[in-house]
């Protein structure tokens, strides 16, 4: 047999990690994948309902529904990375013992899965409301949006890497970094519009990455978008590089710990 180069050996690992991850979310039922992609579209569209149709909200110039998608689908992609993330080792714990699975292989292969099932329920419910409602759901500046989310993925990954150290040395901080979701939620402006904001209040929002990311994925949907005060577009890549490093050190000083316990 040709020996297979590391590169090889890495690749082989993420795709079965991934097939597992696939697997072990969809369950052995034929309708898994389904309920799975529907549990996730039921609760998007279900908030979009509300808010668009009950609650009456409009914004001048945007369709609200595509503006309150555009923030909900964004939103719970990078949550779920940095939850899901935080209990990779756990779930996958005896693999370690197969030498050439890292705790970091594991990583990766959540933030695929979670990226996989979101992109599909974000394009199922976009083709949906184009075809049958008529939106525009046309991307204004594709390759922004793609850096935008890029960076808010990349935040998520850090911050996951960081949680899962985190609950590793105190594991009753698991519930309360989930519990850090809900209000998190509410601040990052993803269903209400940003500029409805007082500006005293504004001021201390804006540290939340997660805003600015929300904003700028609005921005690069919208040509007709209005331009806010303090939103940055190199802000929350600059908080991703960071909040990495930070996830990457605390890695490496525990990996160990991660392995044995």
């Amino acid at each position: 047999m040709k020996k297979r180069s590391s590169l090889q050996i890495v690749r082989s690992v993420l795709f079965a990690l991934v097939l597992r991850e696939l697997q072990t979310r969809f369950g052995e039922r034929r309708m898994g994948a389904f309920w799975i992609l529907f549990e996730s579209m039921a609760h998007i569209v279900l908030m979009m309902f509300i808010f668009g149709v009950i609650r009456g909200r409009h914004v001048p110039g945007m369709d609200f529904a595509v503006y309150l998608g555009i923030g909900l689908m964004p939103f719970f992609l990078m949550r779920n990375i940095a939850l899901k993330l935080m209990d990779a080792v756990n779930a996958n714990r005896a693999l370690f013992a197969y030498p050439n699975i890292t705790p970091f292989d594991t990583f990766v292969a959540r933030a695929v899965v979670e990226f996989l099932i979101m992109a599909s329920v974000y394009v199922i419910i976009m083709a949906g409301m184009a075809l049958w409602f008529g939106y525009d759901v046309a991307i204004h500046q594709p390759l922004q949006w793609l850096a935008s989310l890029g960076s808010g993925i990349l935040f998520s990954f850090g911050l996951g890497l960081i949680f899962c150290v985190v609950v590793e040395i105190m594991p009753n901080a698991k519930s309360i970094i989930r519990l850090f979701f809900m209000p998190l939620y509410f601040i990052s402006a993803v269903i209400f519009p940003l500029w409805q904001v007082p500006g005293q209040y504004l001021h201390w929002l804006l540290w939340n990455p997660y805003l600015h990311i929300i904003d700028n994925l609005r921005r690069s949907t919208f040509s007709q978008y209005p331009v806010i005060d303090g939103i940055s577009f190199t802000y929350p890549m600059e908080m991703a590089l960071i909040t990495l490093f930070l996830g990457l050190a605390l890695y490496r000083l525990r990996r160990r710990q991660l392995v044995s316990i």
